[in-house]
């Protein structure tokens, strides 16, 4: 396009000029108006050729996305240190480990039949006794069956919870549950060992 006043070369140049000042004009508006879309993606920049001469935008800096704070662990509830409580986490224990779960009743029966509900109770007159192998713990196991049913990381004997579990794994392979064996106590209003 001629222009009668000014050369060719200022024209084309000034044209050139003017685009890339529009460019220029509409990534900067362009990042401001969308701030999702500029924390996302690079700097923009505009250039155009005029006869040889490169005209380039500056980059404008984009801030960074605010840190975010790891989720916080998965805690394990936390029971209370008492019968109920110990009774609860064996349940949960059991279950865990896919086991058939006792009522809360039938270990409730079998820990104050068999020991008053005292974790560190010992039997030491029975024949279990005579024979040198004394009933232990809540629910009274001798330690080789109490070792032959306890789960890997529940082994002391005298952890009301670790009993519970072990002696209710029992009563499912000798009586197909606890229930049953507890049932067939009358829940602890005749009860004798099992």
């Amino acid at each position: 396009m001629a222009h009668p006043k000014l050369p060719d070369y200022v024209l084309a140049t000034g044209v050139g000029g003017a685009v890339v000042m529009v460019l220029i004009t509409l990534t900067v508006q362009s990042l401001n108006s969308t701030p999702a879309l500029a924390e996302t993606t690079p700097p923009v920049t505009a250039s155009a050729q005029v006869q040889g001469e490169s005209h380039q935008a500056a980059a404008v800096p984009v801030p960074a996305p605010p840190a975010q704070s790891p989720p916080a662990p998965e805690q394990a509830p936390a029971y209370p240190d008492t019968l109920d409580g110990w009774i609860q986490e064996a349940r949960a224990i059991l279950t865990e480990n896919g086991d058939q779960v006792p009522s809360a009743k039938a270990l409730r029966a079998t820990a104050l039949a068999e020991s008053s509900g005292r974790p560190q109770a010992v039997n030491r007159w029975d024949s279990n006794a005579r024979a040198g192998t004394p009933s232990i713990g809540l629910a009274q196991m001798i330690r080789p069956t109490f070792a032959a049913y306890a789960l890997p990381g529940h082994r002391e004997i005298t952890d009301p919870v670790d009993n519970l579990v072990a002696s209710a794994r029992y009563c499912n392979a000798r009586y197909g549950g606890m229930d049953n064996m507890a049932g067939a106590r009358c829940y602890g209003k005749c009860w004798r060992g099992y």
